[in-house]
Formats: structure tokens, sequence, C-alpha cells
């Protein structure tokens, strides 16, 4: 199962203590990227040129896989997260056959008046 997940960095001022423990969960988050994109769970890792933030495509076996890669990244708590289920173009294609089947079988009301 894929999953297309956005991270928004939210900025907020803090102490420089805070901003330290920041920088480490970031840093720690990166690390465990690498582990996940070794056990081949993160496809595809990029970050936003214009903002903080980032995205990454994770493919994993279950929805509470997903949610444990989740829960256990570090940077939960400095992200706001944006996670979307994703699907091959071929299912939608299929999709879209199957559709112009059922229409094209359908009567047509203006052939009916023109009888």
């Amino acid at each position: 199962m894929l999953f297309l997940v956005i991270d928004t960095v939210k900025l907020e001022f803090v102490g420089p203590e805070v901003a330290i423990a920041q920088m480490k969960m970031l840093q720690q988050t990166f690390a465990t990227y690498q582990e996940l994109k070794d056990q081949g769970k993160i496809k595809f890792a990029y970050a936003f040129a214009d903002s903080p933030g980032g995205m990454i495509v994770l493919d994993v076996a279950s929805n509470e896989e997903l949610q444990q890669v989740l829960f256990l990244l570090p940077s939960m708590p400095l992200v706001q997260r944006a996670v979307r289920p994703l699907t091959e173009i071929k299912s939608v294609e299929s999709i879209v056959t199957e559709l112009q089947t059922i229409v094209s079988s359908m009567p047509n009301p203006e052939k009916k008046g023109q009888s």
C-alpha cells in the first residue's frame, strides 16, 4: 500500500534549549528515514524548496504499519502532517473504461424523441 505523507514544519519561536532539542529530533528523523529507505519502505523523499517541510512516499503492508511508522518518527510533534493513500494510474484508467462502458449502455433520451 502506497501513501503520500506531507510534512509541514510548524514554525514557532522557541528558546535555545528547545531549538536544540528540536534539531536533535529532526536529525533522528532523518536517520529513521534512512533506515526506512534501506528497508524499502520509503520509495521517494523530497524536501520543499520554498518552505520548511517535505514529502515521502511510504510503501507499507497495512494501515497499522503506516500508523506505527508515522507515530515512531521523532519529528511528530514538530510537523503538521497530511497522509493520502495512492493508487496507480492504471487503476484509475480501468475505472474510466468501466464507466464509459456503463454510460454507453444507458438509454439515450435524445434518440427517443427522434423516432
